[in-house]
């Protein structure tokens, strides 16, 4: 096949502490199985103080054949913004773009993948396949599939089908290592981005996943392991947890019933509540707690920018009766169990082909 034109969008940020495997990961890019004059990469530094910017420089300048650009931001726009830099400073002529976490060492047939599994399913607005973890025998992660708690769970890992070649559709894509159809960003978003600043970081995947599938595209999660990432080594723990918690439940206010919302947050106060009771975790519930005051001020600046949205009925969703949902604020492990279940009851109506 003629392969299109991609850009790679790789983020760093004060990365020295993981020097070297940030370094291993452009590398991963630099000898990946793909026309070299049919992909660039595209580096953006997210206002890096430690002196990684310069290392990263100064290994790429090192790189020839290697079609690049390198961005430097005079401050952090987080995960988000930092991404939608690099999409704006795009080739035009590139049909896909690819984000690569600076901590993610991808696979060298892993690209080429993306790009057939899309060339074959030209309704697909983005995909995912699975990302182990580094160092050690387990996935990292794999297609999300959302409840209508707005509660988003992975591909089951018990299921014989997690590394059979299939692909599935899925809720959403997870930011680590997924690839996205221009066009269908575009038209989602009726804008350059690839996701929304608001969210800076946490959510802001699974939030363009909804707005793809609102846009008449689908996402799929491709049963083929095709990376390996580090997890944990870019975010400290309090902000994970001050920024997961406060836009999972703006978008669940925004897009889940009321009742619904009302357990999500009892859901979200209880988990903060048993953490700060908890010695060593004593600041991520703090911060939890600080992600749930502030979801309010960023509902309504999302409902100011997309008036209030439903999540479409035609995705991949999981429905939690009232009861179930009622128990899984006091027993998660139940919900999860529960969740899974259901995802692995459906899989036979979500798979779209084999690779």
């Amino acid at each position: 096949m003629a392969y299109p034109k991609i850009s790679i969008i790789w983020l760093n940020h004060n990365s020295m502490k993981i020097l070297p495997l940030v370094l291993q990961s452009l590398e991963s890019i630099a000898n990946l199985d793909y026309p070299s004059d049919r992909f660039e990469l595209i580096v953006v530094d997210n206002g890096s103080t430690d002196g990684s910017f310069e290392r990263v420089r100064e290994f790429l300048e090192k790189r020839t054949g290697l079609r690049k650009k390198i961005i430097r931001l005079g401050k952090n726009l987080g995960f988000a913004g930092g991404n939608n830099m690099g999409f704006r400073v795009r080739d035009r002529e590139s049909k896909y773009v690819v984000l690569v976490n600076n901590d993610c060492i991808v696979f060298d047939h892993g690209v080429k993948l993306y790009v057939e599994v899309l060339e074959s399913f030209p309704y697909l607005g983005a995909a995912q396949g699975v990302v182990l973890k580094l160092g050690a025998r387990d996935i990292d992660s794999r297609g999300i599939y959302l409840s209508d708690l707005l509660i988003p769970f992975g591909f089951p890992k018990s299921s014989k089908e997690i590394l059979s070649g299939k692909v599935f559709l899925c809720s959403a894509v997870e930011g680590t290592f997924p690839i996205f159809r221009v066009d269908a960003l575009v038209k989602a978003f009726n804008d350059e981005r690839v996701f929304d600043e608001l969210l800076y970081g946490f959510g802001e995947d699974v939030f363009t996943s909804i707005l793809l599938w609102k846009a008449g595209y689908k996402t799929a999660f491709i049963t083929k392991a095709v990376a390996r990432h580090r997890r944990g080594a870019t975010w400290s723990p309090p902000m994970e947890s001050f920024l997961s918690t406060r836009n999972y439940l703006a978008m669940t206010q925004m897009f889940s019933e009321k009742h619904k919302q009302t357990l999500r947050t009892l859901l979200l106060i209880r988990i903060a509540l048993v953490n700060m009771l908890r010695k060593n975790t004593k600041m991520r519930g703090k911060y939890m707690l600080r992600g749930l005051a502030d979801s309010q001020r960023l509902l309504k600046k999302l409902t100011q920018r997309y008036n209030e949205l439903e999540l479409p009925q035609q995705m991949p969703l999981i429905r939690i009766p009232i009861k179930r949902a009622v128990i899984g604020t006091a027993a998660r492990r139940a919900l999860q169990a529960y969740a899974e279940q259901a995802i692995i009851r459906n899989l036979e109506k979500w798979v779209i082909g084999r690779i």
